[in-house]
């Protein structure tokens, strides 16, 4: 049933996964402690940008319609966009889930979007349907 080349990587995985686990936990020759190496640390209360400095819903919206060249007059009147979470990725830059209930389709539409800042204003430079 299990052919005989699916037998044996089975049992040499098995094998270097016993050989190996126990090394994971030592630091590595040259690399010393993870918290002192020059790796980039990521801050995760930075990463999450308080609610305040998202962009708007309505900011959203425009820049949704204005972004995908939709009538925002002739399309707007009841459709919204609902900006869900942000997380910054960037010192101007943040990733946005928003959610669109818009008036020409049924449903909710889901919505991943780039936005930079700058002076105080968010300009969405992509989105991607989900």
């Amino acid at each position: 049933m299990l052919g005989r080349g699916f037998l044996l990587g089975a049992a040499v995985g098995c094998v270097l996964g016993v050989y190996i686990a126990p090394h994971l936990g030592r630091p590595t020759a040259g690399m010393g402690n993870f918290s002192e190496s020059n790796l980039p640390q990521l801050n995760i209360l930075r990463a999450v940008p308080e609610k305040a400095t998202w962009p708007t819903d309505d900011q959203a919206k425009a820049r949704l319609f204005g972004l995908s060249k939709w009538d925002l007059s002739k399309h707007g009147n009841g459709s919204k966009v609902i900006v869900n979470r942000c997380i910054r990725i960037a010192d101007t830059e943040i990733a946005c889930e928003l959610s669109a209930p818009l008036r020409w389709i049924t449903g909710e539409t889901q919505i991943e979007a780039l936005f930079q800042g700058k002076d105080g204003d968010w300009k969405m430079i992509a989105a991607k349907n989900r």
